[in-house]
C-alpha cells in the first residue's frame, strides 16, 4: 500500500508542473461544453448539466472522460483491481472498480506545500 501511495503521490507532484492542459479547455470552453451536452442523449440530465457547468462529477464513466479528454497520457491500475487512476497533463481522475469517478485531482490538489524542517 506504501508503493502504490508513494507512487500516486509522485505522479501527482510532476503533473502539478504542467501549466496548460485539456482540462482547461474544458474549463474555458462553454460553448463547446453546451454543444456536447446537446448532441449526447444518452446523458441523463444531471451528468449533462455538470458538463455544461465545466464539472467533473463522480458516477461519470471512463468512456466519457476518454470522449471528453482523450486518451490519457499514463494509466495504474491498483494490484486489487479495486481502483484505476487515468493521469493527463496536470490532472488525473479515480475511478472504482466500475469504471466510474470517485475522485479528480485538478491541478490544485497536486501542489504540495513544502513544510518547514523540524529543529
Amino acid at each position: 500500500m506504501r508503493k502504490i501511495t508513494l507512487y500516486i503521490l509522485t505522479t501527482l507532484l510532476l503533473c502539478g508542473c504542467a501549466h496548460y492542459s485539456a482540462y482547461d479547455n474544458f474549463l474555458r470552453n462553454t460553448e463547446l461544453r453546451k454543444e456536447f451536452a446537446s448532441k449526447h442523449d444518452e446523458l441523463s440530465p444531471e451528468i449533462k448539466q455538470a458538463i455544461i457547468d465545466g464539472k467533473i462529477v463522480p458516477g461519470m464513466d471512463q468512456s466519457l472522460i476518454r470522449t471528453l479528454f482523450g486518451d490519457p497520457d499514463e494509466t495504474y491500475l491498483s494490484e486489487t483491481g479495486m481502483f484505476e487512476m487515468w493521469y493527463y497533463e496536470n490532472f488525473a481522475f479515480g475511478f472504482d472498480k466500475n469504471g466510474k469517478v470517485i475522485k479528480v485531482f485538478n491541478p490544485e490538489d497536486m501542489k504540495f506545500e513544502k513544510k518547514k524542517p523540524r529543529r
